[in-house]
């Protein structure tokens, strides 16, 4: 009887183990890909396309926050005013800045930096997404039969979103670049008064 019950045990925990190594394996992205590639390049489309909204956002974040540091720099006289139009963009930033200039010259930087290292995270995330975009894929259209004319066509727009991912990348990572400049000279030139 207890021959009989470990040979049970050693059955149900082999059993147990390949059931768990199936599983690990059914969820490895090499072979979802292998095993359903139209259902991967539409989650990666899906997240290109969110990431990249994201990504315009923070640059038109930063890109107002150089410019308000631009400004600030500029109107760094005795006369500090109240802007009504930077009042509606930044709030608190310029409500302090006639009682405190330079704490709110500091406070802007860093802010600055901030959303910089924001949108540099966002542009790795964005560029592995499309670095994992596998060009010989079953999805690819040169390994597509010609009796799929709709699944070559659904590719072939796959593809062509693929490229505009690819060149708002590059657009948003030269925006990056100059702003990240311009922030640079602002900070090394900083406040004077």
């Amino acid at each position: 009887m207890s021959l009989n019950s470990v040979t049970i045990k050693k059955f149900l925990l082999t059993a147990g183990l390949l059931i768990v190594l199936g599983q690990g394996l059914w969820q490895l992205p090499e072979l979802q890909d292998y095993l359903s590639p139209a259902e991967s390049m539409e989650f990666i489309l899906k997240r290109a396309s969110k990431e990249c909204l994201r990504i315009k956002d923070d640059l038109r974040t930063l890109n107002e926050r150089v410019d308000y540091l631009t400004w600030f720099q500029a109107h760094n006289g005795p006369d500090q005013k109240v802007s009504a139009d930077r009042l509606s963009a930044f709030p608190f930033s310029e409500s302090i800045r006639p009682l405190g200039p330079r704490y709110s010259w500091h406070t802007n930087i860093r802010l600055a930096h901030q959303n910089r290292l924001k949108v540099e995270r966002k542009l790795r995330y964005l560029e592995g997404l499309l670095k994992n975009i596998d060009e010989n894929s079953p999805v690819h259209p040169s390994q597509d039969s010609p009796a799929m004319p709709a699944k070559t066509a659904a590719v072939s727009s796959s593809m062509k979103q693929i490229q505009q991912f690819q060149d708002q990348f590059i657009d948003y990572n030269a925006k990056l670049m100059e702003l990240t400049k311009q922030l640079a000279r602002l900070e090394n030139n900083g406040y004077k008064k």
